[in-house]
């Protein structure tokens, strides 16, 4: 049996720590969800009775700490930042806590590093961050690195591709390490990069079973490879910013200049068998004979699947002989295989684009195919920039700290003048220009909000710089 404790801990806006156990509610199959990332954690819970200051919400603090122990093993500390909260019903409160480096997954640099090799270019990267470089083969470099509109996760993920290595965030420590042979229990991951009108994907497999010299297609029969309907979304920017209509160049009062432009999203989808077509209720294109490259690393293997079905295969590496039957998505072997497989061919499939949005949206998208379905929701989120005119509401419960029963009919003074609060105790504002807006009620804290064409922040205390 394994037994595990754990405790979770909040410093609060008073930089009072607080034990939250008896205050975590159980609102699905586990109180508690924590998710490695590649360069972060995340971690989420709920409680109730507990108040989170809107002001600490991403202020990139150290506010949650989560002890536990597995059995007999060593006691283990986990911190997170709260980066976002949900209000919930009953007066129940989900927090969004991530890891703190993930703060590197937001800035995009433009800049030029001096290092000597990958692992020099990695810490000065990450200056801050516990690294491990225990199962890394270091690279050296001949040359300055030079970074355009990237992220450093971004960077990173880029270098990973071209020095083949793997990296993950467990424990508080980032890993760095040569990458490993597939095994056999890998689940399949598709990976897409763009190089004119061909798709490249990183596919491992996951069997082991005996050589066979036939395929069966959709039969129960014992030790034979069976190919079943498949759906593949791939969609790039997804969740996908809210952009301008046309490009903007914004200069912020220091001078800054940031060039905004408009984003849409692409995304294809793929399919086998290509007998009959998804359904779908976006509007999509049809593509006929798409060029598909896909490599994969074989271990003891005698079949790969495609993410497409086989119209026509163009060329295939690192094997000698193999079979398909057409229009399905399964390559077999005649002997099992090992080392690196390359395969082009020629396969069906949709093409869509998710036009530009200057506000934020959900959009659901559903493909149906057989027995597949996705039922996928694609989020347009208000992140680098905000449009005007744009309507605003503001609980004065949720993000001031108001009592319900003072919120409801509240009258606030404001920068737009006097506003009396709805029935939820809630007030809408609408904004026809950039700038500081400020709310005042009697017995609290001002209320600041900060609205620019970059940047949208909500607070209480006044910061003086």
């Amino acid at each position: 049996m394994i037994k595990v404790l754990f405790s979770v801990y909040f410093t609060n806006h008073l930089n009072k720590e607080i034990k939250l156990d008896e205050y975590l509610v159980n609102l699905e199959d586990d109180i508690l969800e924590i998710d490695n990332k590649k360069i972060y954690s995340t971690f989420t819970f709920v409680t109730n009775g507990i108040y989170y200051d809107p002001a600490i919400i991403g202020d990139n603090k150290e506010r949650i700490k989560v002890r536990y122990k597995i059995n007999d093993n060593d006691e283990v500390n986990l911190y997170f930042i709260i980066d976002n909260i949900e209000y919930l019903t009953n007066n129940n409160i989900k927090v969004y806590a991530k890891s703190k480096i993930y703060k590197y997954t937001k800035t995009k640099l433009n800049t030029i590093i001096q290092a000597d090799s990958i692992k020099n270019l990695i810490q000065k990267l990450l200056p801050d961050v516990t690294l491990n470089f225990d199962n890394f083969t270091d690279t050296p470099l001949i040359f300055d690195y030079t970074i355009e509109d990237k992220t450093i996760d971004e960077v990173i993920n880029d270098l990973s591709k071209i020095t083949d290595f793997d990296y993950y965030f467990y424990k508080g420590v980032l890993y760095f390490e040569d990458k490993k042979t597939i095994q056999k229990d890998d689940i399949p991951v598709a990976i897409f990069r763009d190089i004119e009108d061909i798709e490249e994907f990183n596919t491992t497999t996951n069997n082991d079973e005996p050589k066979i010299n036939k395929l069966y297609i959709n039969e129960k029969e014992n030790d034979k490879i069976l190919a079943t309907p498949q759906i593949i979304l791939d969609i790039k920017e997804s969740p996908q910013c809210t952009s301008p209509d046309n490009i903007i160049v914004y200069t912020d009062s220091k001078g800054n200049k940031y060039k905004l432009k408009p984003i849409n999203s692409l995304y294809y989808v793929y399919y086998s068998p290509l007998i009959g077509k998804p359904k779908t209720n976006m509007e999509v294109e049809f593509i006929e004979n798409k060029v598909v490259i896909e490599e994969f690393e074989l271990n003891n293997d005698n079949y790969v699947v495609l993410s497409g079905g086989i119209k026509e295969i163009i060329a295939v590496e690192g094997v000698s002989n193999y079979e398909y039957v057409k229009n399905y998505n399964v390559l077999t072997f005649d002997f099992v295989e090992s080392g690196k497989l390359k395969i082009s061919y020629y396969t069906d499939c949709y093409f869509g684009v998710i036009e530009h949005s200057k506000y934020p949206k959900n959009i659901n998208m559903i493909f149906e195919f057989f027995n597949q379905k996705i039922d996928f929701i694609h989020k347009i989120e208000e992140n680098g920039f905000y449009a005007i005119p744009n309507t605003i509401t503001i609980s004065l419960i949720k993000d001031w700290g108001i009592s319900a029963d003072e919120a409801i009919f509240k009258e606030v003074n404001s920068s737009f003048g006097v506003l009396q609060a709805n029935a939820f105790g809630e007030i809408e504002i609408n904004i026809t220009r950039y700038g500081k807006y400020t709310f005042q009620t009697e017995n609290y804290d001002n209320l600041y909000l900060d609205f620019y064409i970059n940047s949208k922040k909500l607070y209480m205390d006044e910061i003086n710089e």
